[in-house]
């Protein structure tokens, strides 16, 4: 009796089984055997074929109750030895596709299910209770290739190791060893052992399916792997849409893909910027927090995307922006870009309605080039570009200087743009925390064309020379 009856001789745990679904009958004088089909809801079917009544089995048929499938194979000492599948194989494509034609039905099944996992932890937990369903194993064991170190591979005797060493599949009477191979590459391997005394050897229809098996867990850890390399991706790229322009985080994401991970803090030579809303919170305080918030997002809005167009990294400090900037291909210098950043945030400032009537807005803007750690730092859940050194903490006290809608500088920065921008020196600024004083220039609007000094050994010098002293006898 066969059905989902507890009491049948074959019991099928299956929603599709009627409670009494079929006999099968066995004749030992004639050694015919037959399936009888018991008006079952969902039918029987012996090699696909639905069938009605009594049907005569033969060697080799496929009887198939809703989900689960039996084999009829006569066995005779001569058919045990043919039916003999120790020792090594190579893994082919052949024994995949055998595999996947032999056992349609637990394949598909697994599949299904693997197809609802996005984790490896979830994926090889589901492979294992799949074999433990279609197997009747005493031990099942899933080995990521991370833990393979933990196997002596130099065992002959050990399964594992050989299917470690060589890829390959490897059977014993009573264990089985697959390896889950992927675009090349090991992910895994399936180890099934029966230890009772009186367990029935392992057939070929076993290894099968254990192939089969291995390779549907190969197909789910490879798309899991392109998800969470595609999640991945789209984290990085979101991280850096905060710091950079699309078309750089665009560039950046490139490195990172090839290399794995964001740049590390590094010592460069860069231009910082820091420009700050002045009383920030008296301003919130007499015009109220959605004002004030109006007026600040338009504010980080147009100072974020001039310092991206400048090819900048752009962070936000509560009530005012830091930008750093650094050498970039076929572009102007690093303290020049910042130079304009400063001059086009000033003019915005200006030109932009007054966040209270009567009271213009005012910001304080400081530009310093020098050494840097520069880089990205932090867990790999949390990353954040990141700048520091001493000439973060001199260029943010210079800023609190220049107001109100003034350009401070500093020496380095003024050398490099003194040819594109009017300076004036405004002395020696004291800071807290620093020993020395540091020399500081106030930047105002650019030059109509650059000063280009002349060369040295031209005709054109006495010229000049003459220029000039006709200017000074003049009082020019």
């Amino acid at each position: 009796m066969i059905g989902r009856m507890v009491a049948s001789d074959i019991v099928i745990d299956d929603t599709a089984a009627s409670r009494r679904h079929a006999e099968i009958f066995y004749d030992s004088m004639t050694e015919m055997i037959g399936i009888n089909d018991l008006k079952s809801s969902n039918g029987t079917y012996v090699n696909r074929q639905k069938i009605s009544g009594f049907y005569r089995l033969h060697d080799g048929d496929v009887i198939r109750i809703g989900q689960t499938e039996m084999h009829l194979a006569k066995m005779t000492e001569t058919a045990a030895i043919q039916k003999d599948i120790t020792g090594t194989s190579m893994l082919t494509r052949g024994m995949v596709l055998e595999a996947v034609d032999e056992h349609p039905i637990p394949l598909n099944e697994i599949t299904e299910e693997l197809n609802t996992v996005i984790d490896f932890e979830s994926a090889i937990r589901l492979v294992k209770d799949m074999i433990k369903r279609t197997m009747v194993v005493d031990v099942c064991e899933i080995i990521l290739a991370a833990d393979f170190k933990k196997i002596n591979t130099e065992n002959p005797d050990n399964l594992m190791a050989r299917t470690i060493r060589n890829s390959s599949v490897e059977a014993s009477s009573l264990a089985l060893c697959v390896p889950i191979i992927g675009g090349g590459r090991p992910y895994a391997l399936i180890y099934v052992e029966k230890n009772r005394p009186e367990a029935r050897p392992f057939e070929k229809r076993d290894l099968q399916l254990v192939v089969g098996i291995s390779h549907q867990t190969a197909l789910a850890l490879q798309r899991i792997e392109l998800l969470e390399k595609i999640r991945k991706e789209g984290q990085v790229k979101q991280l850096l849409l905060r710091f950079l322009s699309p078309i750089e985080a665009e560039d950046e994401l490139k490195d990172y893909l090839k290399t794995g991970k964001l740049p590390d803090l590094a010592e460069k030579t860069v231009t910082v910027l820091f420009a700050e809303i002045a009383d920030s919170t008296g301003l919130m305080q007499r015009i109220g927090s959605k004002k004030f918030t109006a007026y600040l997002n338009s504010f980080y809005q147009f100072a974020t995307q001039i310092v991206f167009k400048n090819s900048g990294v752009a962070r936000y400090l509560g009530d005012g922006l830091l930008a750093v900037f650094m050498e970039a291909k076929d572009k102007p210098s690093h303290e020049e870009r910042a130079a304009g950043v400063a001059c086009e945030i000033i003019d915005f400032i200006r030109r932009t309605d007054p966040p209270e009537p009567g009271r213009a807005g005012v910001v304080g803007i400081a530009i310093n080039t020098g050494k840097a750690l520069v880089g990205y730092v932090g867990a790999q859940e949390r990353v954040e570009f990141n700048v520091m050194g001493n000439l973060i903490k001199i260029t943010y006290r210079m800023q609190e200087y220049a107001l109100p809608n003034r350009i401070f500088v500093g020496a380095a920065t003024a050398q490099a743009v003194r040819n594109l921008y009017l300076l004036e020196k405004v002395g020696s600024l004291t800071m807290r925390g620093s020993e020395q004083p540091i020399e500081a220039f106030a930047l105002s609007f650019m030059k109509t064309a650059p000063f280009v000094q002349p060369d040295k050994n031209s005709d054109m010098q006495a010229a000049f020379k003459a220029i000039a002293e006709k200017l000074k006898a003049l009082g020019k």
